[in-house]
């Protein structure tokens, strides 16, 4: 009977951890797809009848969406989707600009045809989503035209953390921060990036990059600033 007991018990851990997993992604996902907005009271019960799911795991999830600073938890009023702050913004940024400066000659070194290809065809997808302005969509294709750059440098380590920082900037960054002359800017700016990769110059994809996210930093500073000064006013 121990026996028994003892394999058992792992199977219905791992069943467990798989809700919990499903949870927190299908709720990362809603966030994503602003089914769930920055500052929006998440009600436990509601979620879980959405999800098709038992309440235990939701809430795992959630704590294990707090934790990550997805949602944020007030005692006596619940949870509730995070909203992104200047502090936040700034700190994210500043990892992020060292991060990929970092890793920037080791992807030049070893960039290969193939690899600029791969690169090309990312820049190429989002260049096309931003012809349509599909807030959520570009945004995304943002972050995986970077990734890919990343991809390149065999550091796993680095390239998981800026997932996570990316994650943390994009599901709680509001499509409408991208307006139509940032979109352009950006489409140059990466265009350059590209350029530069092509013609394996350190120099000037650092350059090109960090003036890349310096831009998207004060991108999204000054609007988070404007929303704010908004939401006073009309208070």
């Amino acid at each position: 009977m121990a026996k028994n007991q003892k394999t058992a018990s792992p199977k219905g851990g791992n069943r467990r951890g798989l809700a919990i997993e499903d949870a927190y992604q299908k709720v990362k996902k809603m966030i994503y797809l602003n089914q769930l907005a920055p500052g929006q009271k998440i009600i436990s019960n509601d979620l879980a009848k959405r999800l098709d799911i038992s309440i235990t795991p939701v809430i795992q999830a959630l704590n294990r969406l707090e934790a990550s600073n997805f949602v944020s938890y007030v005692p006596n009023k619940g949870y509730f989707v995070s909203e992104i702050t200047e502090e936040d913004a700034r700190q994210l940024y500043m990892a992020r600009e060292a991060l990929e400066l970092y890793i920037i000659p080791t992807v030049v070194e070893n960039i290969s045809a193939k690899n600029f290809d791969e690169i090309k065809q990312a820049f190429s997808l989002q260049r096309a989503e931003a012809q349509n302005l599909v807030g959520r969509r570009l945004i995304l294709l943002d972050a995986q035209f970077h990734m890919k750059i990343a991809s390149f440098s065999g550091n796993d380590i680095i390239c998981h953390m800026l997932q996570d920082i990316f994650e943390k900037l994009y599901l709680r960054y509001q499509p409408e921060y991208f307006g139509t002359n940032r979109l352009k800017e950006i489409a140059e700016e990466h265009r350059a990036l590209l350029e530069a990769l092509r013609r394996r110059d350190v120099e000037e994809a650092l350059a090109v990059t960090r003036q890349h996210i310096s831009k998207g930093m004060i991108r999204l500073i000054q609007s988070l600033s404007a929303e704010q000064q908004t939401e006073l006013y009309l208070n």
